[in-house]
């Protein structure tokens, strides 16, 4: 299993690759650094943190898992980064090794794996947020334009994607706010997670 690492902080890159180079299952992780030296470099999972994220997700994929390694970010930053890059599992810092593996094992065969007290926080802080307004209450075109804004587009690239005017985006948003109750575009991240949890459900 091939496991490319891209990480903020170059210490734990180094410590999580040696640390999964002395397993017996075989793995092999390299640095974002080595691996742009080899030719033809095809990752099983890359494995980033939020400073590096962006960056990583350039690098040609070619079917690879992206998984983050959460330090301690906010619900919020979390539900944006796994709608924004369409991650395939969030693992936290202190996941002990054991834990780590079986998220991999997971991932490979096609789960979604966030780690269970993150996935809690993660769906109360929705459901806190959400209380406020009533997401029954939106209509389809409504929940896809909330999917669309919870991913940074503009209204200009929602109306491209869901083919209709960039006035009639604005319409929605401002009835999208009035029913949910809220007044700035980031407050819609959390909806959005619960979206995406009940779709999955």
């Amino acid at each position: 299993m091939k496991i490319l690492v891209n990480l903020g902080n170059v210490l734990i890159e180094k410590a999580l690759c040696e640390l999964l180079a002395g397993e017996p299952e075989g793995y092999r992780a390299t640095a974002l650094t080595e691996a742009l030296c080899i030719e033809e470099y095809r990752p099983d999972f890359i494995i980033a943190d939020s400073h590096s994220i962006k960056l990583t997700s350039q690098y040609p994929k070619t079917g690879a898992k992206l998984v983050l390694l959460d330090y301690g970010l906010s619900e919020d930053e979390i539900a944006s980064l796994l709608l924004f890059y369409n991650l395939d599992g969030v693992l936290s810092e202190t996941t002990d090794l054991d834990l780590f593996k079986k998220a991999l094992q997971a991932i490979s065969q096609g789960q979604v794996w966030v780690d269970n007290h993150k996935i809690k926080a993660l769906v109360n802080h929705a459901d806190r947020v959400v209380a406020a307004g009533q997401d029954e209450s939106l209509s389809k075109k409504e929940r896809e334009i909330v999917m669309l804004i919870s991913q940074g587009l503009t209204n200009r690239e929602i109306a491209s994607i869901v083919c209709i005017s960039e006035k009639t985006v604005k319409t929605h948003i401002s009835r999208i706010f009035r029913k949910m109750n809220v007044s700035r575009r980031s407050q819609l991240v959390p909806l959005a997670m619960k979206l995406k949890f009940s779709e999955n459900l």
